[in-house]
């Protein structure tokens, strides 16, 4: 079983959900200290051609307080109508607009729980089986530092494969976790570029530049389930120690790869252009 553990994030990007797609089991890691400036309560959608970020509140917010002593504010009317103006023209807003709904009118305000519904909604959606805890509602030995903690929490779920987003590869060593009988390994997100423009202004030759980094918000108002999916299998996982990484680009040659952790990764385009829309 592989298992990753990360901290809530507010519909994060795909490569969050690149990792549930992964892995067996997604551990919300809530009983950690809340990140102001991070993006746990912010992100970005794509309105009138450009990024613009929307936020929940966090009454009380502080980096001296776990996730889990926190919820969110209410959702604020004007947040939904600016995903209204910003996708309204999509062409999955008719089934998109309800889930996030359901997210940001929910009841449970628990920072750790709201997202945690919010990637159980996103991947019910899409037809991905992955199962979600929250780590605030496991008993585990919370003075442990670290990867320590995660390796413990891993052994704990009956973990044999660790995975984390390529971000963390100079947090994590892979000896304690191949000591504990685990296997270290990272996400390097690699997904392709898709329509943002409008059915209108295609049939009139216009065409919008692609706009890369957004919430997994903006992907699935623009594509199909079945178009999602296909990105979310962008991405190739690669050994803790394959040569530091090819330390020059950070990503693994598919051809020296083998085994399990070997992924194809189709073709894809360079972000920032203009991606295909038919």
């Amino acid at each position: 079983m592989n298992i990753a553990i990360m901290q809530p994030y507010l519909f994060p990007h795909i490569g969050y959900f690149q990792l549930m797609h992964a892995c067996d089991e997604f551990l919300v890691y809530d009983d950690v200290a809340f990140i102001p400036r991070g993006y746990i309560h912010r992100n970005n959608v794509l309105l009138g051609g450009k990024a613009h970020r929307f936020t929940l509140s966090v009454p009380k917010a502080s980096p001296n307080r776990l996730i889990s002593e926190l919820v969110f504010g209410p959702t604020p009317d004007s947040l939904l109508t600016t995903l209204h103006h910003a996708y309204a023209k999509a062409p999955y807003y008719a089934q998109v607009m309800p889930l996030l709904q359901a997210v940001f009118q929910n009841e449970d305000r628990r920072i750790g729980a709201l997202c945690k519904y919010s990637f159980e909604r996103v991947c019910d959606y899409l037809g991905l089986e992955c199962r979600f805890l929250l780590t605030s509602e496991l008993e585990h030995d919370r003075s442990l530092k670290a990867q320590d903690r995660l390796i413990e929490m891993s052994l704990m779920r009956g973990a044999e494969g660790y995975i984390n987003s390529i971000g963390g590869r100079k947090l994590y060593q892979a000896a304690p976790f191949a000591a504990n009988g685990i296997t270290l390994s990272f996400l390097a997100s690699q997904p392709s570029d898709y329509c943002q423009t409008p059915l209108d202004s295609r049939r009139s030759g216009r065409q919008a530049e692609f706009v890369a980094g957004l919430s997994i918000i903006d992907m699935l108002m623009w594509c199909s389930p079945g178009e999602v999916r296909d990105r979310l299998a962008e991405y190739q996982l690669l050994p803790e120690d394959l040569e530091l990484l090819r330390a020059a680009g950070n990503v693994a040659d598919t051809a020296s790869m083998t085994g399990p952790l070997a992924r194809d990764v189709s073709a894809h385009s360079v972000q920032g252009g203009l991606a295909s829309c038919h």
